[in-house]
């Protein structure tokens, strides 16, 4: 004959052992998802820094382009019109296009926009270059700009024009008519990150720049 006291302890015992069986399932369910959680929030993190740490590289490698002209040198105070390009940002640009415009027209050369701006007073005063020009009498000096690469805090004086005898006409004629002058850069970092800029300090960010010959 059954024992009615045992049997109510089996059943006890059953459903104890079944509600610690849940329990336990429970605590491993937590874990897992404990684990998730901190593995995302590691990656994340992760994320997160070396997010931080590229646009710190960015900061780093950044140039910043500028259109610069004036008439007159700072070294030997002699008046001269002068065009530059200055690098104000931290990193080396390499300049991949150099356009100019004038007049609301696109010119890809700096000869070009001679020809448009000035020129009567260009072509006499090219006649006496091939006759031969000292410093003193008005000479020009030009530099090559595209493909070039520009160091940070430096210049490119792309073109100097000195006052003198033989240039003074095309001189004045050329002071007057820089100010109508604008150009479109694009140029690249150590990153090949690229970007255009008129020049004026706004900068966007392109995909890359067009390629010229």
């Amino acid at each position: 004959m059954s024992d009615p006291n045992t049997s109510s302890s089996s059943e006890t015992v059953s459903e104890t052992s079944k509600e610690q069986g849940i329990s336990s399932q429970k605590l491993n369910l937590i874990l897992a998802i404990c684990a998730i959680l901190i593995s995302a929030a590691s990656f994340y993190a992760t994320y997160l820094q070396a997010n931080a740490a590229e646009k710190q590289v960015k900061a780093m490698t950044l140039p910043l382009l500028q259109y610069v002209t004036g008439n007159a040198s700072h070294n030997s105070k002699e008046s001269v019109v002068a065009f530059n390009v200055t690098n104000g940002g931290v990193g080396p640009a390499l300049i991949k296009s150099f356009n100019f415009f004038y007049k609301k027209k696109k010119y890809q050369t700096f000869e070009q926009f001679l020809q448009a701006c000035c020129q009567k007073e260009y072509m006499e005063y090219q006649d006496k270059v091939a006759q031969g020009v000292t410093r003193a009498e008005g000479l020009f000096a030009t530099r090559g700009v595209v493909n070039t690469i520009l160091p940070s805090q430096e210049s490119n004086t792309f073109y100097q024009l000195y006052l003198g005898e033989k240039s003074k006409e095309f001189w004045h004629k050329l002071d007057d008519e820089r100010f109508n002058l604008g150009m479109e850069i694009c140029y690249c970092s150590l990153l090949d990150e690229c970007y255009s800029t008129q020049g004026k300090g706004v900068v966007e960010p392109v995909e890359t720049c067009p390629v010229e010959n």
